[in-house]
């Protein structure tokens, strides 16, 4: 069994070996979609996005892809007829691994959603699916759903009342309790069978880890390193820990090239010399807009010794953007952040905002998401 530091350390050797071990080949995927017709079909790869768009005949496909066949990664067959792949009381796609060739997907469409009957050829499917099934806490699970939606008809749909109200709360809490216990159960399978891909599957889908150095790190370090090696969402794993050490205090702070508001290229590294507080915000976050006037007061304060703000917006809406900047009289260094592979938020590890880095003259992460008057008051012991 691997230890923190072993798997920190090992990082790039290991990532090298991984990045050569997927095994890519050409399948065939074929089915019937009862319902479907002649509709459009997509399937998806969780790195790569779309990787085939093609139409139905008559509920019926055949195609052949590239795919990998043997680290357990889901890949999504959607029908954009049925809605988007986001949050719907709707389920627009199915979900399927790939370890044989061919793969059979018998489906159906019901009340607007896409139902899976069975896929012939998926052994890492099935095996995934049976051992979830047999969690104890699957069956507590399927039931209080039961509850839950009942309890959410009753207080959205029938009458808003406090013991409506109530009720729904108690289910929910129940939900909760289940989740903690099926943690448990799924962390007791580890232990027992650390070296099972398809446990590491269940657990990387269930039991997933905090984006901490610490909690990844104590995550993987459960599995045997050949699991490592081979599971799709391990290395998935292995790559975010990799990143999220390189944002931690005391580390040098990844350096990028963003366009600023007048479109001329903005480097990080061009603030060496000064102290940067790096900050991710959009125009449509409230907590956002309301940390700003501490920000200002702090660049304010400080600008005169060597601060500087760089603030970075995940904002989409560029005409949204530049109204903040107009509404909030920001007088520091502003970016709208790239999206894709050029994402800066993506470098950074941002899932939240406001989020902030600071850095010292060196360009060294000496302190991380200041809030309110800490942000100068930390300030003040640095300059």
């Amino acid at each position: 069994m691997m230890n923190k530091q072993s798997i920190i350390c090992g990082m790039l050797g290991l990532a090298l070996f991984t990045s050569a071990h997927g095994q890519e080949k050409s399948v065939e995927i074929s089915g019937q979609i009862k319902g479907v017709g002649n509709a459009e079909i997509r399937v998806l790869d969780p790195v790569r996005g779309e990787i085939k768009r093609f139409n139905a005949s008559q509920d019926n496909f055949k195609i052949h892809l590239p795919v990998y066949t043997n680290d357990q990664r889901f890949y999504t067959l959607h029908l954009p007829s049925l809605g988007d792949m986001g949050p719907s009381m709707k389920t627009p796609a199915l979900f399927f691994m790939v370890d044989n060739d061919p793969i059979d997907i018998q489906a159906h469409i019901e009340d607007g959603s896409l139902k899976t009957d069975t896929i012939i050829g998926a052994n890492d499917l099935n095996a995934f699916n049976s051992t979830y099934k047999q969690l104890k806490s699957t069956g507590k699970l399927m039931q209080a759903s039961e509850e839950y939606n009942k309890a959410f008809n009753a207080y959205n749909n029938v009458a808003q009342t406090e013991e409506n109200l109530q009720a729904l709360k108690a289910v929910g809490e129940k939900i909760e309790a289940i989740y903690t216990e099926q943690g448990e159960e799924i962390t007791e399978l580890i232990a027992s069978n650390p070296k099972s891909l398809t446990i590491a599957t269940l657990a990387s889908q269930y039991t997933a880890p905090d984006m901490t150095v610490d909690a990844i790190a104590e995550f993987l370090s459960q599995f045997d390193q050949g699991v490592v090696a081979q599971s799709f969402y391990l290395k998935e794993l292995q790559t975010k820990l990799a990143k999220v050490s390189q944002l931690e205090v005391g580390q040098q702070a990844p350096d990028f090239s963003i366009k600023g508001i007048d479109q001329k290229t903005i480097k990080l590294s061009d603030f060496k010399g000064k102290y940067v507080l790096l900050d991710f915000w959009a125009s449509w976050c409230g907590p956002c807009r309301r940390e700003m006037p501490h920000v200002k007061a702090a660049y304010e304060q400080f600008k005169g010794n060597n601060f500087q703000v760089f603030a970075v917006s995940i904002d989409r809406d560029a005409a949204a953007w530049k109204k903040a900047l107009a509404e909030d009289k920001m007088p520091f260094v502003h970016a709208l952040d790239a999206k894709g592979k050029e994402s800066v938020s993506d470098l950074y590890m941002v899932k939240a905002i406001p989020t902030n880095f600071l850095l010292d003259a060196k360009g060294k992460i000496i302190a991380k998401n200041l809030r309110g008057e800490e942000l100068s008051k930390f300030l003040a012991t640095q300059l």
